[in-house]
């Protein structure tokens, strides 16, 4: 996991460094080696030599340039379609002295091995047009890997936001660290990182951009075998300057290890209490308590008929909450309705001071009734887990308007509640109060499938209760633990829809019953 920088202080930072060569595209230079590096890579698992760059007018453009110049002196066929009439001379200068050719036509052919996107980087939001656009979507139709360069062309650089000929990118190279629209837009792919110094710097980019203040905090869960094997070398370590090895941001890291010690029991590892499920939604009950019984060895408390027993006889129920014994964590929402009695337990629970997860018909009630969303800004720890349109309408009723970028609205309305939120979707966005927004990237989209939020509701709660069963967990803390929450799911559902002939689909409940084996692949 990285941390992520706003546009503004990487044009600060770039500046400062900028200030410090001693000749003209020094750094640029560097940072084309890096691109250069990245497109091998990404070339290798092709067996093919061909490289088409699109070429923009400014600094994003000179680095796509001088990184076509390195791969035509590396033996790659290299052409360029020029993407505005403007560009950077000296880059294009060098291209050419290199073997690279220019194109004027959208051509591509079955030597491609690579597309490399310079158009804007950080320079818009604006998508490709004409010819350049044209060969995007043959790249796209031909299934050639797509490499942009700091951010695929049409996403924001600080929203994420995509224009609609926005790029969609196999990986993404950028420097130092990750920008903020890496947080928000999967449209990146794979997010790779090189770090840049010239020799004349005392700091490096990314120690540059060190002394500020981040972002946010980006993963990348590779939750299926990547193609791709990323040297763990400098790309260039000599009196030139030094670009380093080239980096994916990585995934959430190792989860909290739920394996029961010597003297653990049954209660040890935290208990979770599900308010969930209902007899017209029994499904989302059952697969949030599926999902919270392989999360952690401990127990798990149902509030409800004990018909579900039928399907999970570790189940403990009861009737209510007021009859429920200890409890460490509460999930209320998945599928138990918008009526007064859904709303009476969810203020029963409000009134509680453990941690509470609130899901699906939860987000419902709290966008309808004032009162609720009141007792969530005076509860010490509560988690909001919508999906967008769920988050739509709770912003709305909320903050009083449509919301804008999640960007800005999703720290809005966690400073607004006082509470955090997990904003679920590809790209999962955690944001609270006082944290910045911390996204995980699925890696994958198997997860697209009915049921797979309350299988996350499960997977939360029985964390969630996990963290508080020794000791009342911080914000960062409850971040953090969601976080590897959203990661095991990403590998289970990567495990679930893994078979003998490949990748296929998977259902909600299969993600549940992979659990165990993610939790071995992540402890």
């Amino acid at each position: 996991m990285r941390f992520a920088f706003d546009t503004e202080t990487v044009r600060a930072v770039e500046a400062e460094l900028l200030d410090q060569q001693r000749r003209p595209d020094k750094l640029m230079g560097l940072a084309a080696r890096a691109v250069a590096a990245t497109a091998e890579v990404l070339a290798t698992s092709q067996n093919t030599t061909g490289i088409h760059i699109l070429v923009g007018p400014g600094g994003n453009g000179g680095d796509g340039l001088f990184a076509g110049a390195l791969l035509a002196l590396n033996g790659y066929s290299v052409t360029a379609l020029l993407a505005t009439p403007k560009h950077h001379e000296d880059g294009l200068a060098a291209f050419q002295a290199a073997g690279g050719k220019l194109t004027e036509e959208a051509e591509l052919n079955d030597e491609t091995a690579v597309l490399i996107d310079a158009v804007a980087g950080l320079g818009g939001a604006r998508g490709l047009e004409g010819t350049a656009w044209e060969t995007y979507q043959q790249a796209r139709k031909q299934q050639v890997p797509i490499l942009a360069v700091d951010l695929p062309t049409g996403i924001d650089a600080d929203t994420g936001d995509a224009d609609d000929t926005a790029v969609f990118a196999t990986a993404t190279i950028t420097f130092g660290y990750a920008r903020a629209g890496h947080l928000f837009a999967p449209e990146c792919g794979q997010v790779i990182v090189a770090d840049l110094k010239l020799p004349t710097n005392p700091k490096s980019f990314a120690e540059a951009l060190e002394a500020h203040e981040p972002a946010g905090r980006i993963a990348y869960e590779e939750a299926i075998e990547s193609p791709y094997a990323w040297s763990e070398h400098p790309v260039l370590d000599s009196p030139e300057g030094y670009v380093s090895a080239l980096r994916p941001v990585g995934g959430v890291g190792a989860i909290t290890d739920p394996v029961p010690g010597i003297y653990s029991d049954k209660y040890s590892g935290g208990v979770v209490g599900l308010c969930a499920g209902s007899k017209v939604y029994p499904g989302a009950g059952i697969l949030s308590a599926r999902a919270a019984v392989r999360a952690t060895p401990s127990m798990v408390r149902f509030i409800g008929d004990d018909s579900i027993t039928h399907h999970l006889p570790e189940i403990v129920v009861h009737p209510s909450v007021a009859e429920a014994g200890r409890v460490q964590a509460w999930v209320f929402g998945p599928g138990r309705g918008t009526d007064d009695n859904a709303k009476a337990e969810l203020a029963e629970l409000l009134k509680r001071p453990e941690p509470v997860l609130i899901d699906a018909d939860g987000i419902t009630l709290l966008a309808n009734h004032a009162d609720l969303r009141e007792a969530v800004r005076k509860h010490p720890a509560v988690v909001l887990t919508p999906h967008g349109g769920e988050f739509a309408r709770l912003y709305e009723a909320g903050i009083g308007k449509q919301p804008g970028p999640r960007a800005t609205a999703l720290p809005e309305l966690a400073a607004k509640l006082q509470c955090v939120i997990l904003l679920k979707g590809r790209i999962t966005t955690i944001a609270g109060p006082n944290s910045v927004p911390a996204s995980v990237d699925a890696g994958h989209s198997f997860a697209a499938t009915p049921g797979s939020g309350d299988v996350l509701s499960g997977i939360c709660g029985a964390l969630l209760a996990q963290l508080a069963a020794h000791n009342e967990p911080s914000e960062a803390d409850i971040v953090d633990e969601l976080l590897r929450a959203v990661s095991l799911h990403a590998h289970a559902a990567a495990i679930a829809a893994k078979t003998p002939e490949g990748y296929g689909i998977c259902s909600a409940a299969q993600i549940a019953d992979a659990l165990p084996t993610a939790i071995a692949r992540l402890r």
